[in-house]
């Protein structure tokens, strides 16, 4: 399975490609050390980036950022065909210390370049083809083989940066989906996560239905809302366990989960590892930089 290659912390590059014949939704959000490159093939998804959904069409491209939480849907119950590849920055190490001048990776991270849309026919086939190519040598273990996966890579990522950045000139939409009470709403749970957040008392202060709130936000951006609140939660617990020394019990308080062990059910779910675990990992990753 795909989870197993994006969680393990082990594996700095993976990619795969995946037909489906109906609907598929993932059973929840998550979160990898990694960068993703993510290309529909066939069909339309709806895909959750951070705080914002976005409506992925048939060549369209979606980048993230490392840490960055998402989670994609299907659009009714017709068939799909997508590619996904992931990758750590140490996996291109060598390439990026080569060319210290270029910046292989931050343009991943633009909330302005999650979704790819704006591509001639070309550039989809050329995409298409690069990404056809890696998923024939991943396994090819040999010297060769590794020095042609990376290059690929390395050049798929800067064509990639230059079509975000046409994207850009020709003015194309970002793409996100929006809705004006779901970004209030947001705000909301942003200033106020660490408190105890219910559906009720999130939609009496908006003074809507929790009924509505619950088909609004789900329909909006892909997540419930106690998903959407558990992915702000995660973020904020993932701080707090890489920058400070707080205890699980601690963290927990301080973002908003009732339990150490709700805290570290939800973080596991998402990331692949528990907070302790994570944080040995965080601090053996920056050791070794």
């Amino acid at each position: 399975m795909v989870s197993e290659y994006t969680y393990s912390p082990h594996v700095d590059f993976y990619i795969d490609m995946i037909n489906r014949e109906n609907g598929y939704d993932m059973s929840g959000f998550h979160i990898h050390h990694k960068y993703e490159i993510y290309y529909e093939v066939e069909g339309t998804r709806r895909y959750f980036i951070e705080d914002a959904a976005y409506i992925v069409n048939a060549g369209s491209v979606v980048l993230i950022g490392e840490n960055q939480i998402h989670k994609t849907g299907s659009v009714g119950d017709t068939p799909s065909n997508r590619i996904v590849c992931n990758f750590s920055a140490d996996y291109l190490k060598e390439i990026s210390d080569s060319f210290p001048e270029l910046d292989f990776f931050s343009f991943l991270s633009d909330e302005n370049n999650h979704l790819l849309s704006n591509i001639t026919v070309k550039q989809q086939n050329y995409i298409y083809s690069v990404l056809q190519q890696l998923i024939q040598a991943q396994e090819d273990s040999t010297p060769e083989g590794q020095a042609l996966k990376k290059m690929l890579l390395a050049t798929l990522l800067l064509q990639l940066k230059k079509m975000c950045e046409a994207q850009h000139e020709m003015g194309g939409d970002n793409g996100r989906v929006t809705n004006r009470i779901v970004s209030q709403i947001q705000s909301y749970i942003a200033e106020h996560y660490a408190e105890k957040l219910t559906l009720t008392d999130i939609a009496n202060q908006f003074y809507i239905s929790p009924y509505y709130l619950s088909r609004l936000f789900k329909k909006t951006i892909n997540l419930s809302l106690i998903e959407y609140i558990n992915g702000v939660r995660i973020k904020a617990a993932q701080n707090l366990i890489e920058k400070t020394n707080d205890s699980i019990s601690t963290v927990a308080e301080k973002t908003g989960f009732m339990t150490s062990a709700h805290v570290r059910r939800v973080f596991k779910e998402a990331t692949g590892l528990s907070p302790q675990q994570y944080r040995q990992y965080f601090k053996r990753v920056n050791k070794l930089e």
